[in-house]
């Protein structure tokens, strides 16, 4: 009993210290981001998410006959590696084109699907290292140490960086390579390969396709990620049109994006801290009730642009409004939301785990980005004015809720396939 306490110890800190390093390296660089779709707006954003999607689609395939080829212990290495060369890429031309329109826009781009990819593989490593009741306990704590290290980056940013993309992007890189550093030290399950049966480059290549159809449990999570991800566009759609009105200086509204990491992030992490191992393992609320409420969680969100733009209330406080709306969405995401989602993928096969859950954080996160963003526009072309066309994405947030309520009932069938699979 102890050793095993032990382990799992061990295991915590270690994921949680390779978590830090992984998103310091996103948030140093988040707020630019954030500046660069300001500027490339909302009319133009649509265009942009689709982009992301098509690439992100083949990027999923080389990446499924990759997992299928190496062993589990040398992907993080893989795919880090990757990214960290893109990066060196983007910070030299960055340096001498750094107001460049093209190289911007492509940065968007290339962050988005940098962003799914290296927290979906850190994930889809830890969820092969905790079984379904020890993410319930522990991913809480893991989740608390990547908040950390946003919130590190974030400050850095505010505080020395907002001018400053080229240093952000190296100091991006050198936390990559940490969070490699640190991914060697977790435990694993195996260091076999993935999938032990050697198949076809055309199965390999395939193979996320056949998990989702063989698996409802799957494809219950893949709908549910579409769904809070259009919704989670939509609202970010009028959070941007807020930022815009507020201040059209890139600076102002790098600094009102780190602004709001620096309010959001502090709350995820306490949130983590004291409130996720409670609610996943509260018999009263649980992981169901998580998945449940986030559709309520939109819903309010929805109902505040509404006011904000019919004049009802915070009329005048455009930035004010941007930071609660950040402030309620994103710590219910990161802190609760995202750890019942992990919990949920450790009931899943290993091949699972790296593979279709990778694509539903990836592919099918950027479609419903992409799919938000055109829900928006759609809405605003058919004629609903800015302020009623919040209430009509409402509707979508309740059958998020629907869904969820689906997945809750189909946990306790795929936790009994796995034991049966385990006897077997």
């Amino acid at each position: 009993m102890k050793s095993s306490l032990k382990y799992f110890d061990r295991n915590t800190i270690f994921s949680g210290l390779f978590f830090f390093f992984v998103l310091f390296s996103l948030f140093i660089m988040r707020p630019f981001r954030g500046a660069i779709t300001a500027q490339i707006g909302t009319a133009d954003l649509t265009y942009f998410l689709f982009i992301v999607v098509l690439v992100m689609l083949f990027a999923n395939q080389i990446y499924s006959v990759l997992v299928s080829r190496i062993k589990e212990s040398r992907l993080v290495a893989y795919v880090y590696g990757f990214f960290i060369v893109n990066l060196l890429i983007y910070a030299g031309l960055n340096y001498y084109l750094p107001e460049s329109y093209v190289l911007g826009a492509s940065f968007y781009v290339w962050y988005n699907i940098f962003n799914f990819f290296i927290v979906s593989v850190f994930w889809a490593r830890t969820v092969n290292s905790f079984n379904y009741k020890e993410g319930k306990k522990y991913f809480g704590i893991i989740s608390a140490f990547g908040s950390l290290g946003a919130w590190v980056a974030t400050q850095t940013v505010l505080l020395f960086l907002s001018d400053k993309f080229f240093l952000a992007m190296i100091l991006g890189c050198l936390s990559l390579m940490l969070a490699i550093y640190f991914s060697t030290k977790t435990s694993l399950s195996s260091r076999s390969l993935i999938q032990e049966r050697k198949d076809s480059f055309f199965r390999d290549l395939t193979e996320q396709f056949r998990q989702i159809k063989s698996n409802p449990l799957v494809r219950q999570l893949l709908s549910y990620v579409f769904i809070w991800t259009c919704l989670s566009t939509a609202l970010y759609f009028f959070s941007i049109e807020i930022v815009s009105s507020v201040s059209s200086d890139r600076v102002v509204q790098t600094q009102l994006f780190a602004q709001a990491d620096a309010i959001a992030i502090p709350l995820t992490l306490f949130t983590q801290i004291f409130l996720t191992r409670f609610l996943l393992q509260s018999k009263f609320f649980g992981i169901s009730f998580v998945l449940i409420f986030y559709g309520a969680i939109y819903g309010i969100g929805f109902i505040l642009m509404f006011g904000y733009f019919s004049g009802l209330f915070l009329a005048s406080s455009g930035a004010l409004l941007f930071l609660i709306i950040q402030a309620l969405v994103r710590p219910y995401e990161y802190a609760i939301n995202k750890p019942a989602r992990e919990a949920v993928y450790t009931t899943l096969k290993k091949s699972e785990k790296y593979k279709s859950t990778v694509f539903i954080d990836t592919f099918m996160n950027r479609f419903g980005d992409a799919s938000g963003g055109l829900l928006f526009n759609s809405l605003l072309f058919i004629g609903l004015s800015i302020s009623i066309a919040p209430l009509a994405i409402i509707p979508l947030a309740i059958y998020l809720s629907t869904v969820g309520n689906g997945i809750a009932q189909g946990i306790n069938k795929a936790k009994s396939f796995t034991i049966f699979t385990k006897k077997s």
